[in-house]
């Protein structure tokens, strides 16, 4: 129930002014889903969740959902790439986590991840799950509060000591928050992902490398020889495009 609620709170938010009937014609559709899920009949609840999809709508819970019925077909693969997708709108939802994990134990993983640098922990757990409005909101209006400080000392010629370090401090932060904003929209956006939706084999210049499913890769470009991927290794290579699914 609470993600039935959840999730017609996202699609009130996000639809802007789309009808009302598409919006509850959406709704109808994943809570017929959601019962077929209860009733065990996972290759129909997909096809509603899927319909529920391409009419544009999109909620974590949506995904998630979508998730755990194509895991209760084994399909690991799909699995991993809308569990994924579920974690970039809800985040570290703890019954999203616990999920995923579950997944991530069924994959024979061969690969070594390589070391992140050390910043890169400190990063995420600050920003990684940031609201980017959030600090754009924030960053704007102290950058306008700047702005009238200083617009006031040009007309009252007002000279403090305190004065000046607020107008100097409200005035980095603002930027500071501006760049930090610009930072993680370019990050998130930049951000490919894939994962392998069947076993497959991954062609480089000097090997074949066997890639069992549900492993994440990074998407690098297409090419006329495929699609170039990086492995959690960093190794770089070719597969055919219809093993990928993206996230």
């Amino acid at each position: 129930m609470r993600r039935t609620i959840l999730f017609f709170l996202t699609l009130i938010t996000g639809s802007g002014l789309t009808q009302a009937q598409q919006l509850e014609d959406a709704l109808r559709i994943f809570d017929e889903a959601n019962l077929l899920v209860e009733s065990g009949i996972y290759e129909e609840a997909i096809d509603r969740y899927l319909s529920v999809l391409e009419t544009g709508y999109v909620s974590g819970p949506l995904y998630h959902n979508l998730a755990s019925a194509y895991y209760r077909l084994d399909k690991i693969g799909e699995a991993v790439r809308y569990y994924e997708r579920a974690r970039r709108l809800l985040g570290d939802d703890p019954q999203l986590i616990h999920n995923i994990q579950i997944v991530e134990s069924r994959i024979q993983n061969p690969f070594s991840e390589l070391p992140r640098p050390f910043w890169r922990s400190w990063w995420d757990q600050l920003f990684g799950r940031s609201d980017t409005l959030l600090f754009l909101i924030a960053g704007g209006s102290l950058y306008l509060i700047a702005c009238f400080l200083f617009g006031q000392l040009l007309w009252t010629k007002t000279r403090s000591n305190w004065h000046r370090r607020f107008r100097i401090g409200t005035l980095s932060l603002g930027m500071l928050l501006i760049l930090i904003t610009i930072s993680i929209s370019a990050e998130k956006s930049s951000i490919r992902g894939a994962a392998i939706l069947e076993d497959t084999i991954l062609t480089t210049e000097t090997e074949s490398i066997d890639i069992p499913e549900g492993i994440k890769v990074t998407l690098v470009e297409k090419t006329m020889e495929g699609v170039q991927i990086r492995l959690p290794n960093g190794v770089q290579g070719y597969v055919d495009p219809d093993v990928l699914g993206d996230f």
